[in-house]
């Protein structure tokens, strides 16, 4: 690459910048998206958001009883890790897109 094409560093500055841009606006699209967890063929129900937090835990009143207790924790686990693990691929395809290909992460989200 020549001296002439190379950019100069005020165009690696603004470069930069609007790639900062883009990803806090994908970081708030992804808020906005919304994943699931399931387990015990449904029993239980995880949703979180693209920014990997948990929004809502649906549970089958057929588990809510004490014998069901120990089954109970384990579902919960298995939907969340499901559903946390949905957001991060959901947040790592966006974040990739962004970056024109290239793996890119933020912290806090995988």
């Amino acid at each position: 690459m020549s001296e002439a094409e190379r950019p100069s560093f005020g165009e690696l500055v603004e470069a930069a910048q609007r790639m900062q841009q883009e990803v806090q606006r994908v970081q708030l699209e992804l808020a906005e998206q919304t994943v699931e967890g399931s387990a015990g063929g449904g029993l239980v129900v995880v949703r979180a958001n693209g920014r990997n937090q948990l929004l809502s835990v649906s549970i089958d009143p057929q588990l809510l009883v004490a014998s069901e207790a120990a089954m109970l924790q384990d579902l919960l686990v298995a939907a969340t890790n499901q559903a946390l693990a949905r957001a991060a691929e959901l947040a790592q395809q966006a974040l990739t897109r962004v970056a024109g290909g290239m793996p890119l992460r933020l912290p806090g989200l995988g």
